[in-house]
């Protein structure tokens, strides 16, 4: 009896090594999930880019300049966008988007439609530097509203990609990429360096808007650091206008003008 107790022992002990064994022995490394690119190119060969939300009918185009290797709105003209937002963002995200999942291959008429490409949320026109050409259809989202289908137009292919890569490439069709109105001042001047105690002074400025996007300004007048007359301009972008202010000091001495803080100037009233 005695036996058989050690015997079933030693087959338990036996068992739990065997588990211990397979449950705490290194596992290979997990097969790493397939990256599939919907299209790849440099982001440097992008030359041309028409962006188009057709159930909105809105429709956006940039081009790169030779000279600065910058993109400028594709008309004549055309202000160069704002790389606060385009920078090397935009390109990029052009280049070529990493597919969360491949959905079909070669997919029959039915079901793009079913994926939305029958009716385009988006479509992008990408030229490179070479000539070459990139169509793509951006469908519908997914059930979850995570991901968008895609494909390009040169073949049936369905992918999807992150919902953020539409966001980011519609909204600079919705809210265009020009660069925000900002007020720049001019030295300004006056009209004598010296004037009779209680004569009127007065003081002319040039504003310009630095960006373009027509914009309202407040142009302030301070004399001696203290705020003495505000005057509020409207400009279209890159639009510029004389401002004229006057003032009338009882007290002599020496006084300090300035718009908005900038460009120091003075008069001396005797």
């Amino acid at each position: 009896m005695k036996l058989k107790a050690i015997l079933i022992l030693l087959a338990v002990l036996a068992v739990a090594g065997t588990t211990y064994y397979f449950v705490s022995r290194p596992k290979p490394p997990a097969e790493p999930e397939p990256k599939y690119y919907v299209w790849d190119f440099k982001m440097d060969d992008l030359q041309n880019v028409t962006l188009s939300l057709p159930k909105d009918n809105k429709s956006e185009s940039f081009v790169k300049h030779p000279d600065d290797r910058n993109f400028y709105f594709d008309v004549a003209n055309g202000p160069k966008v704002d790389m606060q937002r385009w920078g090397g963002g935009i390109p990029l995200l052009l280049s070529g988007p990493g597919a969360t999942r491949l959905i079909l291959l070669d997919a029959p008429d039915t079901k793009l439609a079913e994926y939305g490409f029958n009716k385009p949320n988006m479509t992008a026109h990408l030229v490179l530097s070479d000539g070459n050409t990139y169509d793509i259809q951006v469908g519908d989202e997914n059930p979850e509203g995570t991901t968008y289908y895609v494909r390009l137009a040169s073949n049936k292919d369905v992918y999807t990609v992150d919902k953020t890569w539409y966001d980011v490439l519609s909204g600079i069709v919705t809210d265009p990429p020009y660069v925000p109105g900002s007020l720049v001042v001019d030295v300004p001047t006056v009209g004598t360096a010296e004037v009779a105690a209680g004569t009127p002074e007065t003081i002319t400025v040039n504003v310009s808007n630095g960006g373009d996007v027509k914009a309202s300004f407040d142009v302030n007048l301070l004399v001696n650091s203290d705020l003495v007359d505000t005057k509020n301009v409207t400009l279209e972008g890159r639009a510029s206008q004389l401002v004229t202010f006057t003032v009338t000091e009882k007290t002599p001495g020496k006084y300090v003008v300035s718009i908005n803080a900038k460009h120091n100037v003075s008069f001396t009233v005797k």
